[in-house]
């Protein structure tokens, strides 16, 4: 037994080397074993090699340890909860928590059918606070979503130029080119004094029609009352004819001395704005000044108020088309070697449109 026990205990410490130079030294003990007597000898402590395990033979120290990934969530509806335009900020409730990722990119879609872009600053819960400096047509409950910018597998690290242009906020100045078709100055209660007698007529003037140039200064926010401030230029409008109506009757004739009329006008309104269309209605002081050819006749032309309302349909964050009424007030007197005429009051009115381009 002790023969086979110093055989098998060698053979499960050593090498596969050591274990082969074992097994011959075994077979040649074996022969000398038959022939010789056995002799105790002390025992022997072994130590056995450290074998490194061979590359493909997986560790027995215990399981491998995946990375831990959290999947992102599906079927996550967004939609508007509160707009604080004060900061430019929208906070955005999610249908379920969803992780942070600053700088994402979302969009909603307004009621015209364009996008504005929100911007991911922060995630508390299902609440998103998110920088909407571009989004001024926004409503509480409006519907948001992730926006796919994602091509090949890689997010696109520029999105400014694949956002749609959008309307910026704040005031913004405007140039506008329009055309008004006002082409009577009415001067009611007349009064004319001259050597053959004196009274009161109503007079008509009637002069060409006029294109004019704006500036105009503005704050028109969506859903909001706002304010637009211009300074208009009618270029010279020639005055054609006269018509006097008293209690004789009706004169009418041509204006011989060729006199042209030329508005400057200051122009204030008060404006409401839905999404695309606005409402502005104010005031407005003209500065007329007037030409002519005649030496025998005196002319004294000046500003009174006027009236002004209108529609505005915005096209694009940069263009507009108005249509207005716009009534321009004058006072006016004038003489001659016959006799003077107050004209008191009167009014230059019709109706226009125009095209304005904003900054």
């Amino acid at each position: 037994m002790r023969k086979v026990l110093s055989f098998v205990v060698p053979f499960l410490v050593l090498s596969p080397v050591m274990a082969q130079e074992a097994a011959s030294t075994s077979e040649a003990g074996t022969e000398e074993a038959q022939t010789s007597p056995v002799q105790q000898t002390a025992p022997t402590t072994l130590t056995a090699p450290i074998v490194s395990p061979a590359p493909n033979v997986p560790s027995v120290s215990g399981p491998a340890q995946a990375p831990v990934i959290t999947p992102a969530p599906v079927n996550v509806s967004y939609k508007v909860k509160q707009i604080i335009r004060s900061h430019n900020v929208v906070i955005v409730e999610a249908s379920q928590p969803v992780p942070f990722e600053a700088g994402k990119i979302y969009l909603v879609t307004l009621k015209d059918g364009t996008q504005c872009s929100l911007s991911l600053a922060d995630v508390e819960n299902n609440f998103l606070t998110m920088e909407s400096g571009d989004c001024t047509g926004l409503v509480i409950g409006m519907p948001v979503e992730p926006a796919l910018l994602r091509t090949n597998g890689k997010t696109v690290e520029n999105t400014d130029e694949l956002l749609i242009p959008v309307e910026k906020t704040g005031p913004r100045v405007s140039v506008s080119l329009y055309y008004s078709t006002a082409t009577k100055a009415r001067f009611e209660d007349t009064y004319v004094s001259s050597t053959s007698g004196s009274g009161y007529v109503d007079t008509t003037y009637t002069m060409d029609s006029s294109a004019g140039l704006g500036v105009s200064y503005s704050r028109l926010n969506p859903q909001s009352w706002g304010f637009v401030g211009s300074i208009l230029w009618e270029p010279k409008r020639k005055v054609k004819s006269l018509e006097v109506e008293g209690p004789g009757g009706t004169v009418s004739g041509d204006l011989v001395d060729s006199p042209e009329l030329t508005l400057l006008i200051f122009e204030g309104n008060m404006a409401y704005r839905w999404e695309n269309i606005y409402i502005p209605f104010g005031l407005n002081y003209s500065a007329p000044f007037l030409s002519y050819n005649s030496s025998s006749t005196w002319w004294s032309v000046s500003g009174g108020l006027g009236a002004y309302v209108g529609l505005g349909m915005i096209m694009s964050p940069n263009f507009t088309l108005e249509l207005f009424i716009r009534s321009v007030g004058l006072e006016m007197t004038a003489a001659d070697s016959t006799g003077t005429i107050d004209f008191k009051r009167g009014s230059l009115a019709g109706f226009g449109a125009g095209w304005k381009y904003t900054f």
